[in-house]
This record gives C-alpha cells, sequence and structure tokens, in this order.
C-alpha cells in the first residue's frame, strides 16, 4: 500500500512505530508547520496549511491501523 508507506515518510517512522512516539511527533511536527506561525507571510501560510492538513491525515491513518489501536477495539 504505497499511501501508508507515504505517510511514515511523511512523519519520518518506520512499521514499528508505537502510538507514544507517533503522538510526540505529531505534535512536533505541528508546532513547525502550525499556520498560525505564518501569518506574515500569506504564501508561507497556504503552504503551511497544506502541510498541517497532510500530516493530520497521515497521524489519524496510521493511529487507526497502529496494532496497539486495533487491540483495544476487540
Amino acid at each position: 500500500m504505497k499511501k501508508i508507506g507515504d505517510y511514515r515518510k511523511l512523519l519520518g517512522v518506520n512499521e514499528a512505530a508505537e502510538l507514544q512516539e507517533l503522538k510526540t511527533i505529531y505534535r512536533s511536527l505541528m508546532k513547525t508547520w502550525h499556520p498560525d506561525k505564518f501569518q506574515d507571510n500569506p504564501e508561507s501560510k497556504t503552504d503551511a496549511e497544506e502541510k498541517s492538513k497532510a500530516i493530520i491525515e497521515a497521524y489519524h491513518f496510521l493511529v487507526s491501523i497502529a496494532p496497539e489501536t486495533r487491540k483495544q477495539s476487540l
């Protein structure tokens, strides 16, 4: 599945990433790419909005398929 690989690459994690690791990386990336940090430059703000949406999507998807999440839903 190409999508899973792209999401892992975007967040910089491998298959063995645990939920806590995903959460830490997600928060760090969102601090860096949050659109509010780019108020002075509209073009950069637009780029940051796109990047942050991609980060959010990747995070939520990887959390949903994580083994820990699957065990909790059983």
